[in-house]
């Protein structure tokens, strides 16, 4: 099958919509699809984006509209990526997350097509994209990230009614092989190693790593991830705290390098959580860190809130945690320190449980799967 799948995201980019969809995009290739991604940015950039995620081109990208230029994102980008599509042999699905580029395509190529939800829409416009788009006939499935957000679309979309909708959770792609491990590592010898990674964004989990570093002095701690201004913040916030290592943005690819150092990580975001445009997601949200961190095998501790709950509640996956309780989390720690047995074995059920149903290979296959079953 013949797939198009557009995307607003800009790439190269540190976003995790960029992880979305050249994972999903890699997962649809490697099952025997012909896969082409529409997304923003320079055409010349392209073998660049395939390098910062360590995986070979199993799939065309077709960049447009260089990012910054302030239409670029929503109405001239949709344009150009509906036109560059309309240049190319018809697919026999369109795929898109982002409603005015899906839409535009939607409106020149008679294919069927589905749409990916991550986030109620604010903004008038977007709200009537996706109401055309949720009217559509040719409207094969909606798919949300998670089970509160397909809740709330039904719940405030009447033109979804009836309509074909399905939950599928973000992913990760299993690890073979981490990689060489990061030189030069500023963790002590011999003491435990944490890890969180993520932006740092408010309600992210950074307030909870930061009352960690102070109540286990013992340990080092260390944050992969966020924004330089936001890094330079709590760095202020935190000085005198030796055990506090910051390693900035690192590659996509050499994530699971530093996931391999780390002996317990750490998934506390709070209930209410910012997103990279300062918009309340905690609800909805499906966070990739979560399933990069299954992905590596290692213990993890995660808040229990309902958008981490509904992945990992009744898993084994992980030991979930009040949000913010900075001593229940520190106890946590310690118990698994003093218990190896326990804490491999918690590890090696993130990653099965990963392997069983959140790898991008088996997000795909049920999406498509679910497609031909509407179909039937």
């Amino acid at each position: 099958m013949r797939i198009a799948y557009v995307a607003g995201t800009a790439l190269p980019s540190r976003v995790a919509s960029a992880v979305n969809v050249m994972g999903m995009c890699r997962a649809f290739a490697a099952a025997g699809h012909e896969v082409t991604l529409y997304a923003r940015g320079r055409q010349q950039d392209a073998p660049a984006v395939f390098e910062a995620f360590g995986m070979p081109p199993l799939f065309e990208l077709v960049l447009r509209a260089p990012p910054g230029l302030p239409l670029a994102k929503n109405l001239l980008y949709a344009l150009l990526a509906a036109r560059a599509m309309s240049e190319r042999p018809r697919p026999d699905l369109l795929y898109g997350r982002h409603a005015y580029a899906l839409a535009a395509a939607v409106a020149r190529i008679p294919a069927p097509f589905i749409y990916e939800a991550h986030a109620l829409p604010r903004r008038r416009a977007r709200r009537l994209a996706e109401s055309w788009l949720f009217r559509h006939p040719r409207l094969a499935l909606a798919v949300a990230i998670s089970r509160s957000l397909a809740e709330d679309y039904a719940a405030a979309v009447p033109a979804l009614a009836g309509r074909p909708m399905m939950v599928a959770h973000d992913g990760a792609d299993p690890v073979s092989d981490p990689g060489p491990p990061p030189e030069p590592w500023p963790g002590r010898p011999g003491a435990a190693q944490f890890g969180y990674v993520g932006h740092l964004y408010p309600g992210k989990g950074m307030e909870t790593v930061a009352a960690l570093a102070e109540a286990l002095p013992e340990c080092d701690l260390h944050v992969v991830g966020g924004m330089e201004g936001d890094i330079a913040a709590w760095r202020g916030r935190c000085a005198g705290r030796a055990n506090l290592h910051f390693h900035g943005h690192v590659p996509h690819a050499r994530v699971p390098a530093y996931l391999a150092q780390f002996d317990l990580l750490l998934a506390p975001p709070a209930p209410s959580v910012a997103s990279s445009a300062g918009r309340e997601i905690g609800r909805w949200m499906s966070p990739l860190k979560l399933f990069e961190y299954m992905a590596a095998g290692r213990p993890i501790l995660a808040s229990d809130i309902p958008a981490l709950r509904e992945i990992l509640a009744g898993t084994g996956a992980a030991i979930l945690l009040p949000p913010g309780d900075a001593a229940a989390w520190a106890a946590a720690a310690r118990a698994l320190l003093a218990d190896p047995a326990r804490a491999e074995a918690l590890g090696a059920r993130a990653r099965a449980v990963l392997l069983e149903t959140y790898s991008w290979d088996a997000r795909a296959a049920r999406i498509l799967a679910r497609l031909e079953d509407g179909r039937a």
